[in-house]
């Protein structure tokens, strides 16, 4: 009976399948780096896309979208992920206002951090709206941007295109800001109308600490003086 007990007790029973151990604790790690590079990555779009639309708009010294006060400013987006690694937004859409209490929406089709540095981001398809105070509106676009917030430099390229209500139109190819020295370079062919006329240039620059427009090259320019004296 010993023997027969102590067979029994040796007798290996069923054992439970060992269960798979998680690290949950570098799941977490990683959970809250990609927190913090989101974070760091709206904040990046809160200052490239107003940058981006207010570097369209003052080519023409029509109006200025630099808003400083970020509480004012709010970013949403369709969805975020990421591209080949790359953090993604898509459709992002910045809503708020100037310093002036214009309200403005910017818009892209998508914007893409680089992941060897979160401070600079790829964007395509902007386009800012504006209304301001007195009714009228503007509307600006552009193809593809990129956005250097270390060396505080913005590129615009693949057309860009400004309409505003009372008539007037601009287009050009490329855009070139350096937000240290508040310079606009257009190396390319700037062309526009309006009601009071027309004008083009090879290329064009814009001081906007000294608000100055400076075209170069082949300039050509058509005043219509009726559309003048119907304004006065």
């Amino acid at each position: 009976m010993a023997a027969k007990k102590s067979a029994r007790a040796r007798a290996p029973g069923r054992t439970q399948p060992q269960r798979e151990r998680r690290d949950w604790t570098a799941r977490a790690r990683s959970t809250t780096l990609d927190a913090v590079r989101y974070s760091q990555f709206v904040a990046l779009m809160k200052r490239a896309l107003p940058i981006a639309a207010g570097a369209i708009l003052t080519v023409v010294v029509v109006y200025s979208l630099l808003p400083r006060a970020s509480d004012r400013i709010q970013v949403t987006a369709q969805r975020r992920g990421l591209i080949e690694n790359d953090l993604a937004m898509m459709k992002p859409k910045l809503t708020g206002t100037d310093d002036q209490g214009n309200p403005f929406v910017i818009t892209a089709e998508k914007a893409v951090q680089d992941p060897k540095n979160l401070h600079r981001a790829q964007m395509t398809k902007i386009e800012a709206d504006i209304a301001t105070a007195d009714g009228h509106w503007m509307n600006a676009t552009s193809d593809r941007g990129h956005f250097d917030m270390d060396k505080r430099l913005l590129s615009l390229a693949g057309g860009i295109q400004f309409f505003s209500d009372s008539g007037f139109e601009l287009h050009t190819a490329t855009l070139d800001v350096d937000m240290r020295s508040g310079l606009y370079r257009g190396p390319t062919t700037v062309t526009g109308h309006g009601p009071f006329g027309t004008m083009r240039a090879d290329r064009f620059e814009f001081d906007r600490p000294g608000q100055m427009l400076h075209l170069n090259g082949n300039v050509r320019t058509t005043i219509y003086p009726s559309a003048l004296r119907q304004r006065k």
